[in-house]
């Protein structure tokens, strides 16, 4: 099998332009189809240019989408027999019309609700039969080093617990499978459609791979980021198709993000109802599965939040152009309702959403807003003449296209002003950004707490026994577990010291083991109807009542607030009234001071897990007494289990505010970080579950299957590893990989590997895996293509 590197389209390589053109379609099910109106839009616009044979895969360097958008970018980008798009954009929209309602049938029948539970319980709602022969017939046997631009699809591996992303820029053999299959993998939404297994043989036959796939939104609903960290692996690589250009720097990248709508203003949940949910609430719960939409809606907010900070940062967020509708409800809203009419009415959300005004996030809040008084439309005639643009500029400097030779008196080169690098400041202001980040998995934060506790030893052998880690990083970001730790770590006693040393771990063992598990919990595990009563308890409820949890944080944390912490922290919650991120951050207390909740509070509810612990809602108020905000908040790990990134992004937002605080340094200057990064240790190489296994399961199958919560698991795991691998790939890019330090464990297995298993032999057995990892050798890169670092 042989990868050609000459261009794959009339596009000519970005070597020759000054441009990298990026397209992004996220996932959603039926709601797919407004991505497919806003490009049939754009699509026209680019045939009213250059004719009414150009297709979007002529203007594009790369086109990713995720689920539901991984099929409309297979079908956008993979040739016919004539060599050209098998679908125009108009076409797309008139395939969803005419097979979403044989992909999802729906059933009018008086009793179709209720067998629409009882078949959700035991297995995936719909067989996916249709799509399967559908996707088969219309991408055939066209494999993935065929596509007509470059690609990238996000899945999920459910056999190894890792991200799997399908690639054209990964020259691997063993990954160019067929494009159906990568499709049908894509869109194996958990409780929708059946898992996808399939394999990949050489030319004699000989195994290459085997895949166990799952819907790409656990990993990336909104798959921008994965296309661009692609992007700058490729540029890090010295592929020739790129001009000379840094690997960070962003303003010369043209991102089209399209999303495929949302509830999030809405007030869809709220804390008060959802304590109460336990499996069946968090799946069946208000008519549709909360679970999957928080974990999803979390996945998009926080890569749209990273993304808008770095644009704006560099002053080029007319270079992120991002479309979304984040005002739908009732059937709208849902992922599988493929009636005529809804169908129909979705067409005209997506015709409404071009007349409407673009969007940015407000970095304060988090919450996108109108921009200026320019419309989706007007943006996107914009865009198609920038698109338009760099296409002939690219064809007049190609040799390849005989309209003239490349002028290297207009070489990137030449008009790219090389900037030194700011100067040595004075030791007040110091060389570097020192981050310490924490992740979340219930009791397994015993295992950051002891490789803090040998970091924190290190520092009083240097600095004396009154060193705490707090004095020594400027910002400690934590979420779930790891928020828990953080707040211990940097709240203030009545001296103005560290309220918890990290060499005492006794401390956070305690903590971990009597909050968040009440001791009657532990008392009915010997109890041989032990299986059974938690089974019934964690269908009606939440698994553990959380008592305990909140007596403990508010007696150790006692009434000090975010804005009394020793040094800076971030760490992320969710709220599901809202169904968006909400992020605690010192950086945010003077322009929101709605945010200064009890950091008992913040705590709490970055702790309380889905199916786990209840939800929690409080409110801030004002010194006198006025409502500032309302919460309605569950664990931070739905939005950013591993929360580094979002420690990275408010250190950035700080930076182009102009902080007095920082040292002159570009917003992406991540060579200037210092980066430690705890895992809480995963099960990433037992081979957890299988495709065949899973494709039969239903709500009960992915909330407790395998005697596990596999859908927790896979958003978590997922979240995590996509985290990592961004943040690997911009440390390595610069040669500052010694920069990023990422501790994990990825060979848990049994017990160690539970969130809330807290024996007091597992809790020591935990202590003694951690003690271990200080001993194995530290991983730099993550490859999410392989199962092997």
């Amino acid at each position: 099998m042989s990868f050609k590197e000459e261009p794959r389209s009339p596009l000519q390589p970005p070597t020759y332009g000054n441009l990298i053109t990026i397209l992004s379609i996220d996932g959603g099910g039926v709601r797919g189809i407004i991505p497919s109106v806003i490009l049939e839009f754009l699509e026209s616009e680019l045939q009213k240019l250059d004719g009414e044979n150009a297709r979007l895969a002529d203007y594009f360097d790369v086109m990713a989408g995720t689920s539901t958008g991984g099929l409309v970018t297979g079908m956008l980008a993979t040739p016919n027999e004539q060599n050209r798009p098998v679908f125009a954009a108009k076409d797309v929209k008139d395939f969803y019309l005419e097979h979403c309602p044989k992909i999802f049938p729906h059933d009018d029948n008086l009793l179709a609700p209720a067998t629409k539970v009882v078949k959700a319980l035991s297995g995936p709602r719909y067989d996916g039969e249709h799509l399967h022969k559908i996707i088969e017939e219309k991408l055939q046997k066209r494999r993935l080093h065929e596509t007509l631009t470059n690609v990238v699809i996000p899945t999920f591996d459910i056999k190894y617990m890792q991200p799997m992303i399908f690639s054209s820029y990964q020259k691997n053999s063993s990954l160019d499978a067929k494009l159906s299959d990568i499709c049908i993998g894509t869109s194996a939404a958990p409780t929708y459609l059946p898992s996808h297994s399939f394999q990949i043989e050489d030319s004699e036959g000989n195994l290459l791979r085997e895949f166990n796939l799952i819907d790409g939104a656990v990993a990336a609903n909104n798959p921008t980021l994965v296309a661009i960290s692609e992007v700058t692996n490729e540029i890090t690589r010295g592929s020739p198709n790129f001009f000379p250009i840094k690997p960070t720097e962003y303003g010369r990248f043209l991102v089209l993000s399209l999303g495929t709508g949302s509830q999030k203003f809405q007030e869809r949940y709220d804390a008060t109802k959802s304590s109460n949910w336990g499996i069946l609430g968090w799946l069946a719960g208000e008519g549709s599965t909360p679970l999957v939409d928080v974990f999803t809606q979390a996945s998009g907010d926080m890569v749209d939040y990273h993304i808008s900070t770095v644009f704006q940062a560099l002053h080029s967020e007319e270079n992120y152009l991002r479309i979304q509708d984040d005002n739908l409800s009732g059937d709208l809203a849902s992922l599988d309702l493929a009636t005529k009419e809804n169908l129909e009415n979705l067409v005209k959300v997506g015709e409404e959403l071009l007349k409407k005004p673009v969007t940015r996030v407000n970095l304060g809040t988090g919450i996108t807003e109108p921009y200026y008084h320019t419309t989706n439309e007007m943006a996107l005639k914009k865009f198609a003449k920038i698109l338009h643009h760099e296409k002939n500029v690219r064809e007049a400097r190609s040799p390849s296209t005989n309209k003239g030779p490349f002028n290297r008196s207009d070489s990137i080169e030449d008009r790219i002003a090389q900037e030194l690098r700011s100067p040595l400041q004075p030791p007040t202001y110091g060389n570097l950004i020192t981050i310490l980040s924490i992740d979340g998995r219930g009791v397994r934060g015993i295992i950051p707490s002891v490789v803090l506790e040998f970091l924190e030893s290190e520092l009083q052998e240097l600095d004396g026994e009154n060193a705490r880690l707090a004095d020594y990083f400027d910002v400690m970001a934590g979420t779930s577990t790891g928020g828990l730790v953080t707040a211990m770590l940097t709240t203030p006693n009545e001296e103005n010291h560290a309220n918890v040393v990290a060499m005492n771990w006794k401390i956070v063992n305690y903590v971990i083991r009597h909050l968040k598990y009440p001791c009657f919990w532990c008392n009915i595990c010997s109890n041989p109807l032990a299986p059974a009563t938690k089974v019934v308890k964690a269908l009606s409820g939440p698994k553990h009542n959380g008592e305990h949890l909140h007596k403990v944080i508010r007696e150790k944390l006692q009434e000090r607030r975010l804005n009394e912490e020793l040094t800076n922290v971030v760490i992320p919650t969710f709220d599901i009234k809202y169904l968006q991120p909400t992020i605690f951050s010192s950086y945010e207390l003077k322009k929101n001071p709605s945010l200064d909740a009890k950091l008992s509070d913040i705590c709490i509810r970055t702790s309380a897990a889905p199916t786990y612990l209840p939800s929690h809602s409080f409110q801030t108020e004002d010194p006198e007494g006025k409502l500032l905000r309302d919460f309605n908040l569950i664990d931070g790990g739905v939005a950013a289990n591993n929360p580094t990134l979002v420690a990275i992004s408010e250190v950035t937002k700080e930076i182009t505010s102009g902080s007095p605080n920082f040292f002159p340094i570009k917003p992406t200057e991540y060579s200037r970080f210092l980066v430690l990064s705890m895992g809480t240790g995963s099960l990433e190489f037992q081979e957890k579950y299988d495709a065949t296994k899973s494709s039969n399961w239903g709500i009960l199958g992915w909330l407790a299957g395998g005697g596990s919560t596999p859908l927790v698991d896979v958003f978590t795991q997922a979240s995590g590893d996509m985290v990592d691998y961004h943040i690997s790939i911009v440390f390595q890019a610069l040669h500052s990989q010694d920069n990023y330090l990422r501790i994990q464990d990825d060979t848990l297995s049994g017990d160690l590997a539970s969130m809330d298993l807290a024996t007091e032999e597992n809790l020591e057995n935990l202590v003694k895996v951690s003690e271990d990892l200080l001993k194995k050798p530290v991983n730099h890169t993550i490859r999410l293509r392989t199962r092997w670092l």
